[in-house]
């Protein structure tokens, strides 16, 4: 099912897919969301699912935003997968997931006020993993995968892709980043840092040819992890960075540079010199 004429690809894109799919479908929100080809003049197309009880999806979309306001990307932000359907990944050039490998409530209803919520949401279910496995592979798209989702465990063929297994994080704490690859175009010229009130998430490589990108240290448990990497699927790319269940991490000037570089990477584009976004936090 395609949308109606009258609801413009670009006012989908301002109003926000949940807000379409509300105007379209009244009250069926599980209804496949398409989007018809892109031309050969089109923008980029990203697709983000984040959102969750213990994760700010308001926030990660408001930021996100800021981070890539210099682009003139189209970008698509979801806090239920039941609306990032096969179809709309098949038109996407990147997908960015902030989400554990768990069935959770449903982040979105068609109404104003609501007594209650579907229980889950479908995440993520074996068309899902299908699809961006093939359109990563096969296609090209580049995929980011940030903070929890490598939490996938439940889901091997998830793990698969990312090349991946988790190392599950501690306490929340102060999170020292260091030891930054040099000679990778997303960590070049980036220097050590630290995150407050952050959690210290690590990953062990399942695929000999994943890059590490930086490491990680506790200040409370002392924990010393691999916490961001790069891998290149067929002939899509990946990008994994671990930190982000605060928000001190979305607007931090660093990691936001990473967000940036990252991005451009994983579809294969020159990656732009990163200029801090203005934005009244």
């Amino acid at each position: 099912m395609l949308f109606p004429s009258r609801i413009s690809r670009r006012g989908i894109v301002k109003a926000g897919i949940a807000g379409a799919a509300g105007a379209v479908f009244g009250n069926t929100p599980a209804q496949a969301v398409n989007m018809r080809p892109k031309g050969q003049f089109e923008t980029r197309k990203v697709i983000y699912l984040g959102g969750d009880m213990w994760h700010n999806g308001y926030g990660q979309e408001y930021d996100l935003r800021a981070t890539y306001e210099r682009t003139d990307w189209s970008i698509i932000f979801s806090q239920d997968a039941r609306f990032v359907t096969p179809e709309l990944i098949s038109d996407a050039d990147l997908v960015i997931i902030t989400r554990w490998g768990a069935p959770i409530p449903a982040g979105w209803t068609p109404d104003p006020l609501v007594e209650s919520r579907p229980q889950s949401d479908g995440y993520p279910s074996d068309e899902f993993i299908d699809a961006l496995t093939d359109n990563v592979k096969n296609r090209g798209m580049g995929f980011m995968a940030l903070h929890c989702t490598i939490a996938s465990y439940p889901t091997p063929k998830f793990m698969e892709l990312m090349g991946i297994e988790c190392v599950m994080h501690g306490p929340v704490q102060t999170v020292h980043l260091h030891h930054f690859n040099q000679n990778h175009p997303v960590t070049a010229g980036i220097e050590d840092f630290d995150l407050s009130l952050d959690e210290n998430f690590g990953v062990k490589f399942i695929n000999k040819d994943a890059v590490p990108l930086y490491e990680t240290t506790g200040e409370q448990d002392k924990r010393h992890d691999i916490a961001g990497w790069s891998l290149e699927q067929g002939k899509g790319r990946i990008v994994g960075l671990a930190a982000g269940h605060n928000r001190f991490a979305w607007i931090h000037p660093v990691y936001r540079q990473l967000h940036w570089r990252a991005a451009h990477w994983a579809m294969k584009e020159e990656i732009p010199a990163w200029t801090q976004p203005v934005q009244k936090n």
